[in-house]
């Protein structure tokens, strides 16, 4: 059972359409979608508890790790002596449970450490199926709502008589 996501952030953003579009209007933007997938991700996959997304440096003269809590995703930014690739090394290798961590990545570093560790590796093309599954039945709901709830003119017209009737309208 998978409790933790560990996501290589850039990276993904540049791996995936929808999120990589949002770059054209800022990286924050960027940043924001990819934390808006991840909560639609973790209500198909109830289990995982954090998301902890890791990121290079926001600030080139930062010598530490920033670290944004945003509930369950927990943004980290790597220090400008580092790498989000050298913080996710470590921060697997500091992890107790790496048996119920997943890390998202493309990057061929990060795979071989992550499963070097112990930790399970999420694909970028099976996370973003599940996700694109995910809003397609979301919005396929939404618009079965909306169907239920426009009535025909007919509908409309036998209702009002009903309550016309009911009411002693004439």
């Amino acid at each position: 059972m998978i409790e933790t996501l560990v996501v290589d952030g850039y990276n993904i953003i540049h791996a995936i359409p929808e999120l990589e579009v949002k770059l054209d209007e800022s990286l924050k933007s960027a940043r924001g979608a990819l934390e808006k997938t991840l909560r639609q991700y973790q209500a198909t996959e109830r289990s995982i508890k954090c998301a902890y997304v890791v990121y290079d440096s926001r600030r080139s003269e930062k010598n530490e790790i920033e670290i944004e809590d945003l509930g369950f995703v927990k943004n980290i930014y790597a220090s400008s002596k580092s790498s989000a690739d050298g913080e996710i090394v470590f921060l697997l290798k500091n992890i107790d449970r790496p048996a119920r961590v997943a890390v998202l990545s493309k990057d061929n570093f990060v795979i071989n450490h992550t499963r070097i560790m112990g930790a399970h590796v999420l694909s970028v093309g099976a996370f973003h199926k599940k996700i694109t599954k995910h809003k397609r039945r979301t919005n396929e709901a939404r618009i079965s709502e909306e169907q239920k709830e426009k009535i025909s003119e007919e509908q409309k017209e036998k209702i009002n008589q009903e309550l016309k009737r009911i009411w002693a309208i004439k």
